[in-house]
């Protein structure tokens, strides 16, 4: 588009005029429409007659006669206000706690990067349409999951999915998931991957088969498969080889996406 075909994607020639973007928002907006539909088909989000916003936590929980159904893992793109007519994207509102609005840095960057004035002004004019739209960009660019609009006394609060999945019908225990705090995405689950992986993630990964109880399975390249299949197993001979590096749930999914296929 304003890329030169051919060209390193660094190698912009021009910014992003109005009808550029104008068309990008367009194609994000559909794009989040087909996410939220799979979002349906597969957690059924519309029929829990409940959810719960936890700032604190960056969780959106859906249940049903008090248990949880389905989890999402969120980041706070926007609010707006009836009463003022305004928008606010969630890195300008100083209300919110750092967790969950943190990536939305590299929203407001993008926008700076391509001078789109509606990126990067802390409030703009709400309309019927504008909180979505924002939404869904801010969706394309940080490969979320999908959007849910929670509405709250004098406006909505749109968030999007990071990451989202069933809930547990029993409550985690210490044996569950540990939680830990990522610089990019907030709080997370544990998960770990050996060094190379984290630094060069496009080769093939090597994991038990993910489950249940291990949704994000301990992961390793090939030069450090073959430690592995010295011993059969890992135990301290062969771990003592390697670099594991410990990475949240939403950074270990990134990555792995991007790992070749055995």
């Amino acid at each position: 588009m304003w890329y030169k075909s051919g060209c390193p994607r660094w190698l912009k020639l021009s910014e992003m005029d109005p009808e550029q973007f104008s068309v990008y928002r367009h194609e994000a907006v559909h794009e989040l429409m087909r996410l939220n539909d799979l979002c349906e088909q597969e957690f059924h989000i519309s029929s829990w007659p409940r959810w719960d916003y936890d700032s604190e936590c960056g969780t959106l929980t859906f249940s049903q006669d008090g248990v949880p159904k389905v989890l999402a893992w969120i980041q706070v793109v926007g609010t707006t206000s009836i009463s003022g007519g305004t928008w606010m994207w969630g890195w300008a509102n100083e209300s919110l706690p750092l967790n969950v609005a943190k990536a939305l840095a590299r929203v407001r960057a993008f926008g700076e990067a391509e001078n789109i004035a509606e990126l990067k002004e802390a409030e703009l004019s709400d309309d019927e349409y504008l909180g979505w739209g924002m939404t869904a960009v801010a969706a394309k660019v940080l490969g979320a999951k999908g959007a849910y609009r929670c509405p709250g006394e004098n406006g909505f609060v749109y968030v999007i999915y990071s990451s989202i999945g069933f809930a547990k019908s029993e409550p985690e225990t210490a044996l569950g998931p540990q939680r830990i705090e990522c610089a990019d995405h907030g709080t997370g689950f544990a998960a770990h991957a050996c060094a190379h992986l984290v630094s060069n993630p496009d080769q093939l990964w090597f994991s038990r088969e993910a489950d249940e109880e291990h949704k994000w399975p301990d992961a390793w390249c090939a030069g450090c498969d073959a430690f592995f299949q010295e011993q059969g197993e890992w135990n301290e001979r062969n771990e003592s080889k390697i670099t594991i590096e410990l990475l949240c749930h939403h950074c270990y999914e990134r990555l792995r996406s991007r790992g070749k296929k055995l």
